[in-house]
């Protein structure tokens, strides 16, 4: 028999969201699932934004108390990438680990327009490997933020119980989720399979994208600017373009976000080939007696999606 645990928090400007799975075998159950709502922005206090000297101290005294006695061996940290410094970059296989960091912190400045590489922390973890023009390109996703904010992340991290959490952003979060709806009504059909997905967060501040590929994560985008229907498909083109999908190879599309109601959807249905969906994160998951399903499943797809991705491989 194989047992793990695995936990996530999930910030999203004053709310707190947490889940604790529970993994036996191939079965999964959701034993721990809400939220928290603070009198201010999470982020902003991390981003030493809030003028409150005592707000970082009361948000690692919710994040204690909802993960009060956990037995979870893992725990994600999930932000949204636009409340860090996210993006992807290519490098070539073959690199050491230090010469892979001293490149990881350099483009990291360039994006950040950063005057030193080491005002930053980044973390970066692989996410493809491609055959480009005879050569071996392995893509990465690099998280960073000032060392300030570094600094009170630590201290947030702290609040955890057991081992320091792994941070990810909210789109890897949502692939993670895309993943359990392999069998599902709105997965691709058998000759569409190897095609590729798309889950679209909504939100009031911003709109995220990720994009799977043979059930892994493939790419993420996220954007500002993109808070109408409209906007948000216009985006979405635009994002797969750069990264060489075409509409018509997205084989199922997912919604999600606190955003994410009924009519989101808007224009998608009439540039894609397939319908949007509600990314469900209690797809395949048991519930029990303490944990029940919510009416409106859109806002926990980062936190539950963080919990999955938290369970050993």
């Amino acid at each position: 028999m194989t047992q793990s645990i695995s936990a996530a928090i999930h910030i999203q400007g004053p709310t707190i969201r947490y889940a604790e799975i529970e993994r036996e075998n191939e079965a999964l159950t959701l034993r721990r699932l809400g939220r928290e709502l603070l009198g201010f922005d999470v982020m902003s206090v991390l981003w030493g934004e809030e003028r409150d000297a005592d707000a970082l101290d009361r948000v690692g005294a919710v994040v204690r108390e909802v993960l009060e006695d956990t037995e979870g061996a893992s725990v994600k940290l999930v932000v949204h990438p636009l409340d860090v410094y996210s993006f992807f970059m290519p490098i070539p296989t073959g690199l050491s680990e230090q010469a892979q960091d001293r490149r990881v912190a350099y483009q990291a400045a360039l994006v950040t327009d950063s005057r030193s590489s080491e005002a930053l922390h980044t973390t970066s973890h692989s996410v493809r490997t491609v055959e480009e023009d005879g050569e071996t390109i392995e893509w990465i996703d690099v998280l960073a933020v000032p060392q300030a904010v570094e600094e009170r992340m630590g201290t947030l991290a702290a609040s955890v119980p057991g081992q320091d959490p792994v941070r990810m952003i909210s789109s890897k979060a949502a692939a993670r989720v895309m993943r359990r709806h392999a069998g599902s009504e709105h997965a691709p059909s058998e000759e569409s399979e190897g095609a590729y997905r798309l889950a679209v967060g909504q939100y009031p501040t911003h709109t995220e994208y990720a994009v799977t590929h043979d059930g892994k994560w493939h790419h993420a985008h996220a954007a500002q600017e993109a808070r109408t229907p409209e906007n948000r498909v216009y985006y979405a083109v635009g994002f797969l373009n750069r990264i060489g999908v075409s509409p018509s190879e997205i084989g199922a599309l997912f919604l999600y976000g606190s955003d994410a109601g009924p009519g989101a959807d808007g224009p998608f249905e009439t540039v894609f080939d397939c319908r949007p969906a509600p990314l469900d994160p209690f797809e395949e998951l048991h519930l029990t007696e303490d944990t029940s399903r919510e009416e409106a499943p859109a806002p926990y797809v980062p936190c539950i999606g963080g919990a999955l991705a938290a369970q050993p491989a």
